[in-house]
């Protein structure tokens, strides 16, 4: 009777790893924007160099345009007691995810918190089987007066 139970079982097990692995649904990916954002309030530069793939690209509004290391660099130096998303909405494509949203920051600068807020467009890749950011682009910046 054991047996019988879990040849079904043993059947199942290739399926319920594809479904882990099919990671395609939008609030996959605001979570995870999410998170990516909270990693770098934490300053957990570990996190963030699987979240990030080796070429990613960021460009601020500001026009610098940096690489991974680069911007780990300044995630590591902890200039961001807060970074909160909103009106974000995703675009999947196969292996790939376009991900807009609203951004509104808080960074420290010379011991004076300076506030703003960007819209964005990042693109997520599904490489080697997991979900990466390989862009992120600021498309607006907006400072508090």
């Amino acid at each position: 009777m054991k047996r019988l139970l879990i040849l079904p079982l043993i059947a199942l097990m290739p399926t319920l790893s594809v479904v882990a692995l099919d990671q395609t649904d939008s609030s996959y990916f605001t979570s995870l924007n999410q998170k990516i954002d909270n990693y770098v309030v934490q300053k957990n530069v570990t996190a963030l160099d699987t979240l990030y793939a080796e070429d990613f690209v960021f460009s601020h509004g500001t026009g610098l345009i940096e690489g991974k290391a680069s911007w780990l660099k300044a995630v590591g130096n902890g200039r961001y007691p807060s970074r909160h998303h909103d009106s974000m909405t995703v675009e999947m494509h196969p292996d790939l995810a376009i991900v807009r949203g609203k951004l509104s920051i808080q960074r420290i600068d010379k011991a004076v918190t300076v506030r703003y807020t960007l819209k964005y467009v990042r693109l997520f890749a599904l490489r080697n089987k997991r979900w990466q950011m390989i862009s992120h682009i600021t498309t607006h910046e907006q400072h508090e007066k």
